[in-house]
C-alpha cells in the first residue's frame, strides 16, 4: 500500500491535477485482498478519494481493459480524469505462488507450475485525461475455450465451471493456487496475438515502440520476428519478470525514464492473458 501510494502521489504530480479532479478509479489486478467489496474501495479509502470506483477482472489484461472503459468513458463525456492502479504482489507467503509451487514432488509438474517462477511484484499508477479521447484504439479476440490453461481458483471452484474444465485446475488442489500450462498457452497463443495485431493493419514502419506483456520475452520476440517488428518490442521483463497487469505501462514509464522514446510518435501495446484473451491497443504517447 505504500509503494502504491508513494507512485500514486508521483503521478498525481506529473499530471499537475488535484485529487478533486479524479472522477473514476479502476483496480485491474489479478492479485487482490478482497472480492467483496470491490479492491478499489480500500484503494480509493487510502488515497483519500470519495470518485466512482470499481474493480476489472481480466487476468493479465486487467490495465488494457481499464483503459478501453475509461476511454469509452471519456468519449461520451461522462469523466474528465481517470486513474488506473496496478498493484501485482503475488509473491507473499500463503499467496497463489508461495510456497506450494516452489515445491515439486516430480519434474512432471513443472507443465503447470514453471510460470510460478519467473513473477515479479510491481506498483503503477496511471492517469488519464479526457483532452484526446479519439487517441486510442483497441482490438481484442477472445478464447474462452481455453480457460483452462491459466487459473487461480477460489474455494468451491468447482461451482463455477464444468466437469471438463477440473483436470487442468485440479493439480494444484484449487483453492487460490496460481496453475499455467505454458507450453500450451504459448502454442495456441502465438497465431491469436498476431491476429490481434493485424486487425489495425499497421506494418512495423508504422510503429514508433511496441510495449508488451512480460509473460515471457522470448515468446514476444519470435512473434515479432515473425511479422517483422522485433526491433520495436520494448521489453522490461528480463529486469522485473512477469508484472501481470502492470507490465504495459511500467514498460512506458521505463521507455519514457531511458529516453528511448518519443512524444507524439506512433505506438502500441500487445497482450495475451489467461481467459483466454490477445489484445492490441494503438495511440500517440
Amino acid at each position: 500500500m505504500q509503494l502504491m501510494e508513494a507512485a500514486f502521489n508521483s503521478a498525481l504530480a506529473q499530471a499537475n491535477i488535484s485529487k478533486a479532479d479524479v472522477d473514476l478509479l479502476i483496480y485491474p489486478n489479478v492479485t487482490r485482498g478482497f472480492i467483496e467489496p470491490a479492491n478499489s474501495t480500500f484503494i480509493a479509502k487510502a488515497l483519500g478519494l470519495s470518485c466512482r470506483n470499481f474493480d476489472v477482472v481480466d487476468a493479465c489484461n486487467g490495465w488494457v481493459t481499464a483503459m478501453d472503459v475509461i476511454n469509452s468513458k471519456m468519449e461520451a463525456g461522462e469523466i474528465r480524469h481517470a486513474v488506473i492502479v496496478n498493484m501485482e504482489f503475488g509473491m507473499s507467503d500463503g499467496g497463489p505462488v508461495m510456497p506450494k509451487n516452489f515445491t515439486l514432488e516430480s519434474p512432471s509438474e513443472l507443465a503447470y507450475k514453471f510460470p510460478s517462477f519467473t513473477i515479479g511484484e510491481a506498483a503503477t499508477v496511471t492517469i488519464l485525461s479526457n483532452e484526446s479521447p479519439k487517441n486510442f484504439r483497441f482490438s481484442y479476440i477472445s478464447r474462452p475455450d481455453l480457460s483452462d490453461l491459466s487459473t487461480i481458483s477460489l474455494p468451491d471452484w468447482k461451482l463455477f465451471c464444468n466437469e471438463e474444465d477440473t483436470p487442468r485446475i485440479s493439480p494444484t488442489g484449487g483453492e487460490y493456487q496460481f496453475n499455467s500450462y505454458a507450453a500450451a498457452l504459448h502454442e495456441d497463443g502465438r497465431n491469436e496475438a498476431i491476429n490481434v495485431f493485424n486487425m489495425h493493419k499497421v506494418t512495423g514502419s508504422d510503429i514508433h515502440k511496441m510495449f508488451i506483456h512480460t509473460g515471457s520475452p522470448k515468446m514476444w520476440d519470435h512473434i515479432g520476428e515473425i511479422i517483422g517488428i522485433d526491433d520495436k518490442l520494448h521489453h522490461v521483463g528480463h529486469k522485473t519478470g512477469n508484472i501481470i497487469t502492470a507490465s504495459i505501462p511500467f514498460g512506458i514509464f521505463d521507455a519514457i525514464s531511458r529516453g528511448v522514446v518519443e512524444k507524439d510518435q506512433f505506438c502500441m501495446g500487445w497482450a495475451g492473458s489467461g481467459g483466454m484473451v490477445f489484445s492490441a491497443l494503438s495511440f500517440k504517447l
